[in-house]
């Protein structure tokens, strides 16, 4: 962000400030779900793969009041966040969203502070279009991808070779992979490729399937 940016933001910040203070009014999620969108588009690319946490600043009472819905509002923000992430074409870890009291923040107004993610040591495969839904498997050791029951991550696509793709990870956040001799082959990020590395936020395509790489956090259903 530019210092004319950053300028108009904390002006914008302190007549919002002032207006709520002089009109309170409840705060609603779609409007720190704007301050979301507002916060990851002026942010740009970040550096590296780490990827960013975005800390949504509440008054105290916002936060109480919210508390309920507090973890449901979270994951959808991050959810959010996340295609936005992945419409950017940019390779990096999914966004993370929480919510902090912060006393300089007043009642019915909300702050939003960003801050990068460190890159993640474990890392998972994760199915983001195919069958079966929601596939998944954790990155470590030896991991063989394809079409036959057999594979540690069996896709049920017509268009993936029995055993497509092999990964090897020594568990540091890096994954060699190879492609088996597929007939479709093996497209990371849009390239077709033989062989190589992967990294939290890399997509793999395989026929009509598309898994990416995603930070292992122990969050997986």
């Amino acid at each position: 962000m530019n210092v004319f940016a950053r300028l108009e933001a904390v002006c914008a910040s302190a007549v919002e400030r002032a207006f709520a203070l002089a009109f309170p009014s409840e705060l609603e999620p779609v409007q720190i779900a704007r301050k979301l969108v507002a916060a990851f588009e002026a942010g740009g690319v970040p550096d590296g793969r780490g990827g960013r946490r975005f800390t949504v600043l509440l008054s105290a009472n916002d936060l109480a009041r919210f508390q309920p819905s507090r973890a449901y509002l979270e994951r959808q923000w991050a959810a959010m966040l996340a295609r936005l992430a992945e419409r950017s074409g940019f390779p990096q870890r999914s966004p993370v969203v929480t919510m902090q009291a912060d006393p300089a923040v007043a009642s019915g107004t909300v702050g939003i502070a960003v801050e990068p993610l460190p890159e993640p040591t474990r890392l998972l495969l994760r199915l983001r279009r195919g069958v079966p839904p929601g596939a998944h498997a954790a990155l470590g050791g030896r991991l063989v991808v394809g079409r036959d029951a057999t594979c540690e991550l069996a896709l049920l696509d017509p268009r993936v070779s029995r055993r497509h793709l092999a990964l090897d990870s020594s568990g540091e956040g890096v994954v060699r992979f190879r492609d088996l001799g597929s007939s479709n082959g093996t497209y990371v990020n849009g390239r077709r490729v033989a062989d190589g590395t992967l990294r939290c936020g890399d997509v793999v395509v395989l026929g009509d399937s598309e898994l990416v790489v995603e930070a292992d956090d122990g969050l997986a259903p």
